[in-house]
């Protein structure tokens, strides 16, 4: 089952019909996407990590005039009980939830009515929201007037354990969103763990002219 949009993660990009086949083992890498400890997503959530994609840089939207700073970063397991994590930090008023019309923030608590609930982060300034929708555990977070983040979890376990899972990717995302602002703002930055081929990377960032 392929569930992020990447091309890499579904292993067709070199345009083959032969997919590239992910690690038979979790990454061992230290840090995930640049800011999450593998070793908390193990123990704390028990996620482990085969395939992730991370991207950081400046951004601006041209019709309202605001700029400032993005990260995204998909990680994909794909082994029973999970299959990804996705988190998505950007400017503006909306986030969107998959496959779903972008939402405006404040519309959160409408459009979830039965699941939404505020959530708070130590450490981190502004104001937030908690979900689930089917499968999928979401947290958004308004960092200020400009900047906001989605995190969304699949979660394919039994449905009494999904208020465990709920706290436990709050403990997971508590440190990372106090971090994800600075990081954002740095030195341009995409990542891909494990590296494409370089022809499988040339077809996925190539463009017709």
């Amino acid at each position: 089952m392929c569930l992020t949009t990447s091309l890499a993660a579904c292993g067709l990009i070199d345009g083959s019909e032969e997919p590239i086949r992910a690690p038979s083992t979790p990454l061992a890498d230290e840090i995930m996407c640049g800011i999450f400890p593998n070793q908390e997503l193990r123990e704390s959530l028990g996620f482990d990590t085969y395939w992730y994609d991370y991207m950081t840089g400046p951004t601006s939207d041209v019709e309202t005039g605001q700029s400032g700073y993005s990260y995204s970063c998909d990680m994909d397991s794909d082994r029973d009980p999970f299959g990804l994590i996705e988190i998505d930090y950007r400017i503006g008023s909306q986030v969107q939830p998959s496959a779903q019309p972008a939402l405006e923030f404040d519309d959160i608590p409408v459009e979830y009515s039965d699941t939404a609930r505020e959530v708070t982060f130590e450490g981190v300034e502004g104001e937030g929201w908690v979900w689930t929708d089917g499968v999928e555990i979401y947290v958004a977070w308004r960092y200020n007037d400009t900047q906001v983040l989605l995190a969304r979890l699949t979660y394919w376990g039994p449905d009494e354990d999904l208020d465990e899972q709920v706290e436990k990717f709050h403990a997971v995302l508590e440190p990372a969103l106090a971090l994800i602002p600075e990081l954002a703002s740095a030195t341009p930055t995409h990542v891909i763990v494990p590296s494409p081929t370089p022809e499988a990377e040339d077809a996925a960032t190539g463009t017709d002219d």
